[in-house]
């Protein structure tokens, strides 16, 4: 039997999940990811009336000469939470026929019956036997109860696949900007560090563990990332002062476009005062309709904490490394270029460059453009390390497209994969992995659990609403959003 997922033995406890995983998504887009991902390994589905279920045929059993078989088929489940929240349950259906050979006196009959099962689907259709009514309505006797069971290994595939994706870059093209009124804005709403004293114990108050073994002159750290999140430019903006106070030069490069190097150049030379933050969030950058991790609050926070070490006498600076103007492979030769030239440049400076994981990634080719040539691939240089982002599973800002192929940004469902996958809790730390000699030197930067970095900027339409739905509960009493 062609089953669309391994099955390990699990205790009776083992067949729930401890919590319900809640989808930032709509439950029309969840349940479409659902149905094709149960295509794509092989499954038909029987037409339903219920838009919010899923049902697929039942399997052909490999049948060996009995008539004690099992179907299996999925069912799906769909709950709407909010407009943009939703949950899908996967349940594997099975239903045994079971038969009793020793009743059947003439080996012919054995035989006659087992060829007739093997050419039918007691789920589909009568089996008609033009010689004995009666072992037709044996065989309809033979069906039984149906038992299901959460297949928790295809809910976490589909998790995966909606929540593990790379995150979308709105690119705003070289669209004329219009001028805007000056702000004005709460009291609450301005960066405080600006007012603050400085810590008595230095400006680096989080070491990152394995950072110092990876320090030198020269270094080009390559972090890629998921947009959107508060950890992880609260954790790049520890990784930039520890290195700054060991000592080196360190240079912070940011997904923003050159466009924007003037306004970061001077808000980097100020005192960081509301008016010089409201200075630095006039471009069209921090303003686009679409805003997509890039501009968040917290890389906001990260430019301004570049600009209180600098005021504290270490040796750091940003640099605006994308462009709004170009798109696939010329976008990365363009963004990898302003890297090669610098370390021309300033050959012992130490790069710290936070990017997309798409653009962090060694080879070439992604699923959407074989032809793709990443950033990363054309730094490729001894002293090239590119960590990825470890985490533990949450919630995060960025743009998504729709069914209809429609822009949509807001909350997103962040879940890592296996293989970046840690949990909660722990400090940040930098873990090396072994890679073959044309990878070069690779790792992962641990950043915790994933929180949402909401949009510097949100124009008029304010923060986005809270949905008072509670998440449902499953016996036990836990919940997860």
């Amino acid at each position: 039997m062609a089953v669309g997922c391994a099955h390990s033995k699990r205790t009776p406890e083992a067949e729930l999940p401890k919590y319900e995983h809640v989808f930032q998504k709509p439950l029309t887009e969840a349940m479409a990811a659902t149905r094709q991902l149960l295509e794509e390994r092989g499954y038909a589905f029987e037409d339903t009336e219920d838009p919010n279920q899923l049902v697929t045929t039942w399997s052909d059993p490999d049948r060996a000469g009995t008539r004690n078989t099992t179907y299996t088929r999925y069912l799906v489940t769909g709950v709407a939470l909010s407009p943009r929240q939703s949950v899908v349950r996967i349940f594997r259906m099975t239903q045994q026929t079971t038969g009793n050979d020793a009743e059947w006196k003439k080996l012919w009959w054995k035989v006659y019956l087992e060829r007739a099962e093997q050419l039918s689907n007691p789920f589909v259709k009568e089996v008609d036997f033009d010689q004995d009514d009666a072992a037709t309505k044996r065989l309809s006797m033979l069906r039984a109860a149906q038992h299901g069971t959460r297949d928790l290994d295809l809910e976490q595939a589909l998790t995966l696949r909606l929540e593990s994706a790379p995150s979308v870059e709105v690119l705003a093209g070289n669209v004329a900007e219009e001028k805007r009124p000056t702000a004005v804005r709460a009291p609450e709403f301005y960066l405080e560090r600006w007012s603050e004293e400085a810590p008595a114990e230095g400006p680096c108050t989080t070491s990152v563990r394995g950072l110092p073994q990876l320090l030198h002159p020269g270094l080009t750290l390559l972090i890629g990332e998921q947009l959107g999140t508060n950890e992880v430019p609260d954790v790049v903006g520890h990784v930039v002062c520890q290195a700054a106070q060991a000592g080196l030069a360190v240079v912070l490069g940011l997904s923003l476009p050159d466009t924007e190097q003037a306004r970061v150049d001077r808000y980097l030379a100020s005192p960081g005062a509301p008016a010089d933050q409201d200075a630095l969030l006039e471009g069209r950058f921090w303003t686009r309709t679409y805003q997509d991790g890039r501009s968040s609050r917290a890389v906001m926070d990260l430019i301004d904490r570049a600009r209180a070490l600098r005021a504290a006498g270490l040796r750091v600076s940003v640099v605006a490394y994308d462009t709004d103007v170009l798109n696939g492979s010329e976008r990365d030769a363009a963004q990898a270029q302003v890297w090669t030239q610098r370390r021309a440049a300033k050959p012992d400076e130490v790069q710290v460059v936070l990017a997309g994981n798409t653009h962090t990634r060694m080879q070439k080719g992604t699923k959407w453009d074989p032809a793709f040539t990443p950033m990363a691939h054309l730094m490729k240089d001894r002293s090239l390390v590119v960590l990825e982002m470890s985490y533990a599973q949450g919630t995060r800002w960025g743009c998504d497209l729709d069914r209809d192929s429609k822009l949509v940004c807001g909350l997103v469902g962040a879940t890592p994969a296996p293989a970046v996958a840690a949990r909660a809790g722990l400090s940040p730390y930098i873990q090396l992995k072994e890679t073959s000699p044309t990878e070069g030197l690779q790792g992962l930067l641990y950043v915790g659990q994933l929180t949402p970095a909401l949009p510097a900027l949100l124009g008029p339409q304010g923060a986005p609403p809270t949905d008072p739905t509670p998440a449902p509960r499953l016996p036990g009493g836990f919940m997860h959003r």
